[in-house]
């Protein structure tokens, strides 16, 4: 099985290297899908690893934190926090953009996964996870 590219475009064109500051090409990481080669990786000038979440997933419902804990570590790919990558990433100039939400946070909208009401007023709380 071979892994798919991240979502974004054709990361080997040669127009996402042109030194203009305005030019970027963003991969997309979902954690549940296996983690892209380095290869794949490669001409892209950003990485967003999705999603940062505030529960355990569950077959039923997912199991909320009440208190709005992101859950850490955060995972990357394949379902795994892959501080290497991330660092690999790093290291060879991209930046790496941390996504919060997703569906299990309500955006199923399927009436059970809801845990994004147990963020309200704790903005604070939440923004300084995601900022440390």
């Amino acid at each position: 099985e071979t892994t798919p590219a991240p979502v974004g475009g054709n990361a080997n064109n040669n127009n996402n290297n042109n030194n203009n500051d305005d030019s970027r090409l963003i991969a997309s990481v979902g954690n549940w899908l296996r983690c892209p080669t380095d290869a794949q990786m490669e001409g892209y000038t950003h990485a967003v690893a999705s999603f940062a979440v505030t529960y355990t997933w569950g077959e039923t419902k997912n199991q909320c934190n009440e208190q709005c804990d992101i859950l850490t570590p955060v995972a990357v790919c394949e379902g795994a926090p892959h501080a290497e990558l991330v660092a690999k990433w790093r290291a060879a100039g991209k930046k790496v953009i941390l996504s919060f939400g997703g569906a299990g946070m309500g955006g199923s909208w399927d009436g059970l996964n809801n845990c994004w009401e147990h963020c309200f007023g704790k903005e604070e709380h939440l923004a300084q996870q995601l900022t440390d």
